[in-house]
This record gives structure tokens, sequence and C-alpha cells, in this order.
């Protein structure tokens, strides 16, 4: 719930996005969360290409040093809806707001029902949408599954890789 509050309050300090640019990114968002509503095709956040150059590097060095035999922090569960299940005949993603920060970043702030009955049948999220080559794309996730970002998330996990494999061949 904190957390809940927290993007809340943090939404109302950026500036709102001009009409046009609104619409696109509404539009992205609808096509990121798109394959949530069609049966699973085994593809897991990781593969979808959304991510800005920087993200998709870090998403591509976290796969080459990541354990195959353990499953960490990162593999447990999709990032984007930041659950291991959910409906796709119901599941349900509501813009909350759209804020354009001085960088030209956009926060847009979500709940995702993942259309399951129960208390965690609903998600909380913040993406931050970067422009590159004509398309928003995700360039961090922050939400209860994700509380530092997606990005904080990648750093760490690969460090920690890292340093286990430098720490076993010295």
């Amino acid at each position: 719930m904190l957390a809940t509050i927290s993007l809340l309050l943090l939404a109302a300090s950026a500036g709102a996005p001009p009409p046009a640019m609104r619409e696109d990114i509404e539009t992205q968002v609808t096509e990121i969360f798109g394959p949530y509503r069609t049966p699973a095709n085994g593809a897991g956040a990781s593969d979808f290409p959304i991510y800005s150059a920087e993200v998709a590097a870090m998403i591509e060095r976290w796969k080459a040093v990541r354990s195959q035999d353990e499953p960490d922090e990162l593999s447990e569960g999709d990032w984007l809806c930041q659950c291991q299940e959910w409906n796709h005949r119901r599941f349900l993603t509501t813009i909350i707001s759209i804020g354009m920060n001085v960088d030209g970043t956009a926060e847009v702030d979500l709940i995702l029902d993942l259309g399951r009955s129960g208390a965690d049948a609903a998600r909380v999220a913040r993406l931050v949408l970067k422009r590159e080559q004509g398309e928003w794309l995700v360039d961090d996730v922050v939400g209860d599954g994700l509380p530092n970002g997606l990005k904080h998330a990648l750093r760490e996990t690969i460090a920690a890789y890292e340093a286990a494999a430098a720490g076993s061949s010295g």
C-alpha cells in the first residue's frame, strides 16, 4: 500500500504530455501489455522487444552471466506484471496517469488487474518510457516486486554474478 501511495504522489510531480504524445504513449502501453491478453506463448517479459537500448543491453548481459541451474530474483516472475500467473481472458491494464520528466522520459502509473480473484489480483506499477528510434520503450519498471526498479535489480544481479565468477576463478 505504501508503494501505491508513493507512486501516486510521484505522479503528481511530473508534467503532463501534449495530447498527441499522450496518445502515442497510451498506444505503446497497450502494445506492451498486449501479450498478457493472449494465451501464453512461452516468452517472458525479458524476451519482448520493448526495452530501451540501455535496458536491452543489461538484459543481454544478465542472460549471459546468470545461472541456468538456479533461478534468481529476476527469473522467478514476470517483470512487467510482477507476477507468475495471470488470466489472459481477464487481464486488464488501466493507466492512472502519464507524466513527462524534464529529461524527456515519460512516467506511466498503472493498475494491472491480473484477472484472478484474491487479495493479490492487482498490482500498481510505474513504467518509465524513453523515446528511441521513434518509439516509446521501457527504460525502467517500478512496483512492489521491483521497488528500486528493474534497472537497479539488473545492475545488482549482474554484479553479484560477476563477483561470484571472479571469486571462483581467482
